[in-house]
């Protein structure tokens, strides 16, 4: 699997990124700066996304030093956030449901 998502940057509305689904994770890139980060599913602590008049989207890893927070334009706004809300609670969920009997079918 992999699915992209074309966004900006919080800080400047130029700065095109793309966030990545992939089965491994959440990739993240900045087109502008050429950075590169990576959440696997298993590191995620949790995700929050509103869409006022754009999509703003935050991942936070239990690494405090690694989050993501990508906008995205309000046309693409509630289908983008969530789609990826599915595939993050369906990737943790099947993770932990292996191991335990946490779900993320409560959220949403």
């Amino acid at each position: 699997m992999k699915l992209e998502f074309k966004g900006f940057h919080p800080k400047d509305s130029n700065n095109e990124v793309i966030l990545v689904l992939t089965d491994e994770g959440i990739e993240y890139i900045n087109s502008y700066t050429h950075s590169f980060q990576f959440i696997p599913y298993t590191n995620i602590a949790g995700f929050s996304g509103w869409f006022p008049n754009y999509a703003s989207l935050h991942i936070y890893s239990n690494n405090v030093n690694l989050k993501i927070h990508v906008n995205f334009p309000q046309e693409f706004a509630e289908s983008y956030l969530n789609e990826i809300k599915n595939v993050i609670k369906e990737k943790i969920n099947k993770l932990y449901s292996q191991h335990s009997t946490f779900q993320l079918s409560q959220v949403q």
